[in-house]
């Protein structure tokens, strides 16, 4: 009986992958075909991601945007590019149509791993992003997510992960959340690995990986806390190294090595419209708005840094395993981490695998966790939905998965040998 399961089970893997295989190839050629025909109804010549509506506003895509950025730190066309004055000057020369700007806070890790892209077209780096984008996803899916699956229901929320309007859009747009939540899933597999057989290879890998995740600051806080929490000291160490050997050669390019320094602590710790140009902030705010989008940013940054901490402690004195850690460093990012986009919520899909909160026995709640699910990845604001509801949903889910963690925990499990033992027969 039990082994019939598995290999219905299995069969259902690999009918699931082979969905996703033809999925992501679906979306990535869609994606690509949408840009190109967008671009062909621009009115005037634009970068590639760049478009222009029938009132002549200008606008981007996320990757176009950040690649036109990327160019112009390679191209050395403002001094300080980490300063919004200079972010706004550079906006303005490579894009002298728009009316407003976005401001960039990628690390010079994102700048080092765009080179190879700055040097074909616009399409083409396009293409090559989103393809592989979706062979980092498929990879992830097949040897790590899927094989960990022991439930329908996971399964399910898998799936429901992966073709979500989120995940479309993050596809048409470009963003880094599809590069990421790839990192961190191979990250956290390293890291298992690690546990299992440790050797230099393994503390290599997970040094490049984490290298590669502080491509993007708020990603970033996951690693710096799961590596030391792993005790992966070695893996730190490289990693640590190749971020320093990384900023010593591009330093020049971000207006020297201290300089630079100070530009990007001091923009990561003002990153919030209050503190921005006119012509770079992110829609229009009174001044009570701007108050308080400031006290949220503060206070989100300090409870990220206090809660990301106590994990750390409570994996060194052992109440948690790697495996809660780890779930608790994807909650803390997708709950207190400033700015965060609702399509990095894409990352819940590394949390489906973990724990049993997803194999659920119970039809209802089965058919509730895979609804809240849904919910987080489908009801966008402007698309499917009135307004952006996916914060709330992600605060009920979790309070859902807390609390059957906490009852999993304070639940004595009955005496094996009670639980043995024949009932006495009825007289």
């Amino acid at each position: 009986m039990e082994s019939t399961a598995l290999f219905r089970l299995q069969k259902l893997r690999r009918l699931v992958f082979a969905g996703l295989s033809l999925w992501f190839a679906v979306l990535v050629f869609a994606t690509n075909s949408l840009m190109v025909g967008m671009q062909s109804r621009n009115t005037r010549e634009l970068p590639f991601g760049v478009f222009s509506d029938r009132n002549g506003e200008v606008y981007a895509q996320d990757f176009s945007y950040n690649m036109i950025y990327f160019k112009g730190i390679r191209d050395k066309v403002v001094a300080h590019p980490y300063r919004i004055a200079d972010q706004e000057k550079l906006v303005r020369q490579e894009l002298p149509e728009s009316t407003s700007g976005l401001t960039h806070a990628y690390s010079p890790v994102a700048y080092v791993l765009a080179l190879p892209l700055l040097c074909v077209s616009g399409f083409h780096a396009y293409l090559l992003y989103t393809v592989l984008s979706a062979i980092g996803i498929l990879l992830l899916f097949y040897f790590d997510l899927l094989p960990r699956t022991e439930h329908p229901l996971q399964l399910a929320g898998l799936t429901a992960c992966a073709v979500s309007i989120w995940v479309t859009g993050a596809f048409a747009v470009g963003q880094s959340t599809l590069i990421t939540t790839t990192l961190m899933g191979a990250l956290w597999y390293l890291l298992r690995q690690r546990t299992i057989s440790p050797s230099w290879r393994t503390d290599v890998l997970l040094a490049l990986v984490f290298w590669a995740l502080c491509l993007k600051p708020s990603v970033a806080i996951m690693p710096l806390m799961l590596l030391p929490g792993a005790r992966a000291w070695r893996s730190c160490a490289i990693g640590a190294g190749l971020l320093l050997v990384t900023w010593t050669l591009v330093a020049s390019h971000y207006g020297g090595w201290w300089t630079g320094l100070g530009d990007y602590l001091h923009l990561l710790n003002h990153y919030h419209n209050a503190d921005f140009t006119a012509f770079m902030q992110r829609g229009t705010e009174s001044v009570p708005e701007q108050q308080w989008s400031t006290f949220l940013f503060s206070l989100e940054r300090t409870l990220l840094l206090i809660f990301s901490l106590a994990l750390l402690v409570l994996g060194w004195t052992r109440p948690l395993t790697g495996s809660e850690q780890f779930q608790g460093m994807v909650w803390i990012f997708l709950l207190f981490s400033p700015y965060l986009l609702p399509s990095e919520n894409w990352i819940l899909c590394l949390l489906v695998v973990e724990g049993s909160f997803f194999q659920s026995r119970n039809l209802i709640a089965s058919c509730g966790k895979l609804l809240f699910l849904l919910g987080i990845f489908d009801l966008r604001a402007g698309l499917t939905f009135s307004e952006q509801v996916d914060f709330p949903l992600k605060c009920v889910l979790f309070v859902w998965i807390l609390s059957e963690w906490l009852q999993a925990k304070l639940t004595p499990e009955l005496d094996i040998t009670e639980r043995l033992q024949p009932s006495s027969p009825r007289r």
